[in-house]
């Protein structure tokens, strides 16, 4: 695991925590460049200024799950152009068409994002090529976590 952060000591608390978990995890000191060597990378800041630009691989993942307001921006508009162009855009809710600021500063159609309830019917055409999930935070996804965590808790008491 690969943890890129603008501070220093969030990324190093991270790792240490990952690596009391068992895990591997190393510190880099640049996002978009460790990203050519990550199948699977997510951005979860609350940013106004974009924190990943880089290309992922053609296999890649990326999840942003932090620029959920249209000001906010996380990752950089050709990036959001090119899963657009190049692969796919998935989005957690069809509200991510009035609140995902980093698809909307991209100047993308948003009616051409696919959504998670699309994936789960497998009401989609999926492409080749990267894959970007956008999520916005709804709440509702909250609530079923919350749920389901709940339901484990009391099943094992």
């Amino acid at each position: 695991m690969l943890i890129a952060s603008r501070s220093p000591a969030s990324a190093q608390a991270l790792a240490q925590h990952a690596q009391t978990l068992g895990l591997r995890a190393t510190v880099v000191p640049d996002a978009n460049a460790a990203l050519a060597d990550c199948p699977l990378a997510v951005v979860c800041t609350p940013a106004h200024a974009v924190a990943l630009s880089a290309l992922p691989r053609r296999d890649g993942f990326v999840g942003a799950v932090g620029a959920f307001t249209p000001s906010m921006q996380e990752l950089s508009p050709e990036l959001c152009r090119h899963f657009a162009g190049q692969g796919q855009i998935v989005v957690d809710t069809a509200y991510a068409a009035h609140e995902a600021g980093d698809l909307l500063q991209a100047g993308l159609d948003m009616r051409l994002c696919v959504t998670l309830s699309d994936v789960m019917r497998g009401d989609f055409e999926k492409t080749a090529g990267p894959v970007l999930f956008k999520s916005c935070g709804w709440a509702g996804w909250d609530l079923a976590a919350a749920r389901t965590a709940l339901a484990q808790e009391l099943a094992r008491q």
